[in-house]
């Protein structure tokens, strides 16, 4: 009887991620990729590195760009580097709130896209990045900051909130359209060689929650510097075992991140500056990525 109801239980999980939204890639490449324009001391990209960097996301046959904020004019510089790179990519833009600066993110996305241009190569917009996770805000404040950017934009893109598991709330499910979670296995404890499975299961974990909207993970990816956590431990093998392994997926994913962010505190486990596919200097750190 226990027996039967494992194999059912394994049957039920397998169902839910078989059931997640794909989305055709080209072979070898990653979904997308997390990308914050700054240098490694914490200073704006230029439009000319935005650019470089969107033409070898494009070269590696990535096709989805994820943003955080609306700092360092970004979101024009993307778009335009999209433009010039022959297209055939969208980017999921997005405003950072919580902190004194939320009205003019607002005010600097409204100029960006108000005038019409460049609306087909935006996928959505993202309000906040694990604001309730972080303590920025209650879940509450958050549903009702993107019903305001819904009121603003009326229907013309998927709004919603990025946030881990935990972090969402029936309320910031209910207005979002789409659900983009966080989902990083290296804090789950497992290994490298695990990290993907464990990350179908927790997609799979909460489907529930998501209240049958379609699910987006926000960030997943492996630090290659840091403390272990357990039988996750920061390294450049892990890296290209996670990197392999989700190209060889169906789910829908951003990879954690462009390039190592040494501006950053050290976080959990001092791994926050190192989740880069790139390090500091935009030098590949596997050959998985070129």
């Amino acid at each position: 009887m226990q027996l039967s109801f494992v194999f059912i239980a394994i049957f039920f999980i397998i169902g839910l991620v078989q059931a997640l939204p794909t989305h055709k890639r080209d072979a070898g490449s990653l979904w997308g990729i997390t990308y914050t324009a700054k240098s490694s001391d914490g200073s704006c990209h230029s439009a000319e590195q935005v650019s470089e960097y969107v033409k070898r996301f494009k070269n590696n046959g990535i096709k989805n760009i994820r943003t955080y904020s609306q700092e360092c004019d970004q979101l024009p510089n993307i778009l335009n580097a999209i433009k010039k790179n022959g297209g055939g990519m969208k980017v999921l833009t997005a405003i950072w709130i919580g902190g004194e600066n939320d009205d003019d993110e607002i005010a600097q996305l409204e100029k960006h896209l108000n005038d019409g241009a460049n609306k087909d190569l935006i996928s959505g917009i993202a309000v906040g990045n694990e604001a309730v996770q972080g303590g920025l805000m209650d879940g509450g404040k958050v549903a009702a900051k993107i019903k305001e950017i819904k009121k603003k934009f009326g229907g013309q893109f998927k709004i919603g909130t990025v946030d881990t598991p935990a972090g969402f709330n029936s309320d910031m499910v209910d207005a979002s359209d789409v659900i983009w979670v966080n989902i990083h296995p290296f804090f789950g404890g497992v290994s490298a060689d695990e990290a993907v499975k464990n990350l179908q299961e927790q997609i799979a974990s909460f489907q529930a929650k998501a209240n049958g909207k379609d699910i987006v993970i926000g960030e997943v990816g492996w630090p290659t510097q840091g403390d272990a956590n357990g039988k996750a431990k920061p390294s450049v093998d892990g890296l290209s075992k996670v990197v392999k392994a989700l190209m060889n997926s169906n789910i829908q994913y951003y990879f954690f991140e462009s390039h190592d962010s040494k501006w950053k505190g050290d976080g959990s486990f001092s791994v926050e500056p190192h989740w880069g596919i790139c390090d500091q200097n935009g030098k590949s750190k596997i050959p998985e990525f070129h």
